[in-house]
Formats: structure tokens, sequence, C-alpha cells
């Protein structure tokens, strides 16, 4: 699973084989449970589904993105002072 977790945060936003939803649905009892866990920075856990292997991959992925763009600001910061 741990294998999939990293195929999901390495797949390109463009990628045009993933499933488009037009309708909002509620998250699953483990995607809940994943998407908690990643915003935690706690570790994916093996027996979750698939669906939420993705709501963890695609959150550690938006947070590491977001990470390193609050590195470059402050890197940006120091250099300009």
């Amino acid at each position: 699973m741990q294998g999939m977790v990293e195929d999901e945060c390495s797949r390109n936003a463009t990628d045009t084989t993933a499933p488009i939803r037009d309708v909002p649905r509620e998250l699953t009892h483990d995607e809940k449970k994943a998407a908690e866990a990643a915003f935690r920075g706690e570790p994916f856990n093996p027996s979750w589904s698939d669906a939420a292997a993705r709501v963890y991959a695609g959150i550690v992925q938006a947070r590491h993105k977001r990470e390193s763009e609050l590195v470059s600001d402050a890197e940006f910061d120091v250099a300009c002072s």
C-alpha cells in the first residue's frame, strides 16, 4: 500500500485517466481517517482502501508543495533583506 501512496504522490496532475466527478460526495469512513492522518502527519494505514490511499496521497502531496512554497518565500525574504 505504501507503494501506491508514493505512486499517487508522483502522478501527474494532468493525468487524464483519473476519474472526474462532477457531483460531490461524502467521504467514506476510511477516507476520512486517511485525511485526518495526512493532516496530522501520521503514517498511512495499509488496511485502508485504495480510495483512502488517494485521499492520503493527495493531501500529503499538497502539504509538501505548500511547505516548499513557504520555504522558497522565506529564502526570498532573507535574500532581499
